[in-house]
């Protein structure tokens, strides 16, 4: 791994420094104010302004606002970036031709260049998915609560799947969403939409049903966070927050998991 940066590059380093690293399969990035054309299937420009662009030996191209997380322009890998200079600027261009397009990237005011000759032969492999933690789940609730039973696994209801329909050591009904990322307001009420169907008497299946109202009927959110806004929604309506943050699959033991005690 070798990485070159070079701070405010004239045009003609610039052109020079990018032919070299698309000859050699290295990373190119350039910290830039520029103007950018779009033409293929539809055409658009986009006026001066700060931005990152990004070139990948397999063709890829990306340039990047100071904000948000997707490129506003790109080009996908496969075809090829190339440099000149054009009425003293510094000029970026990607192209493919399944489908013709071009993306062309005019350098007004050049920050800073980066080489980086990387090297990555990894292949990023998934772990902890959703459906691998409601598997962790069904074969060990009692990681949510000590004595927890679990009824159901993707019980069907008008507003959709339930994860579990579960009851506590008591005999309680315990329904039970489950989410991988962070817990928001959506899943909030999400949960609070499926406990609604039982504390209103609406809910039945498998034989089973609630035919009156049913004010015992708890909620549990699970995730592995949530913020303060969340915990204090399901608070004030008498939901619970489990965190689980780690689980194995194959472990016959234990993982981090807590019921949030509001």
């Amino acid at each position: 791994m070798v990485a070159e940066q070079i701070d405010a590059p004239d045009p003609e380093t610039l052109v020079s420094e990018a032919k070299a690293a698309f000859r050699d399969g290295a990373m190119l990035t350039v910290q830039a104010r520029c103007e950018v054309e779009y033409e293929g299937r539809t055409s658009g420009h986009l006026g001066p302004g700060d931005r990152i662009l990004v070139a990948k030996p397999d063709g890829t191209f990306l340039v990047h606002q100071p904000t948000g997380h997707k490129p506003v322009n790109w080009m996908p890998g496969g075809g090829t970036v190339s440099a000149r200079e054009s009425e003293g600027d510094a000029v970026l261009l990607a192209r493919r031709t399944n489908p013709t397009e071009r993306v062309e990237a005019r350098i007004l005011d050049a920050h800073g260049l980066t080489r980086f000759d990387a090297t990555d032969g990894a292949t990023y492999e998934e772990s902890g998915t959703e459906a691998e933690m409601h598997e962790y789940i069904e074969a060990n609730p009692e990681v949510l609560e000590e004595g927890l039973r679990i009824v159901d696994h993707e019980r069907e209801s008008k507003y959709g799947f339930i994860d579990f329909f579960a009851r506590d050591e008591s005999g309680t009904p315990v329904v039970v969403e489950v989410k991988r990322i962070q817990a928001t307001l959506n899943h909030f009420d999400q949960l609070q939409r499926y406990v609604s169907l039982y504390r209103d008497g609406e809910a039945s299946s498998r034989g089973e049903s609630v035919t009156a109202e049913n004010d015992e009927v708890r909620g549990m959110l699970v995730a592995p966070d949530a913020s303060e806004r969340v915990r204090r929604a399901l608070r004030d309506n008498g939901l619970e927050f489990v965190e689980l943050s780690a689980f194995d699959t194959d472990a016959k033991g234990a993982t981090e998991a807590k019921l949030t005690d509001f």
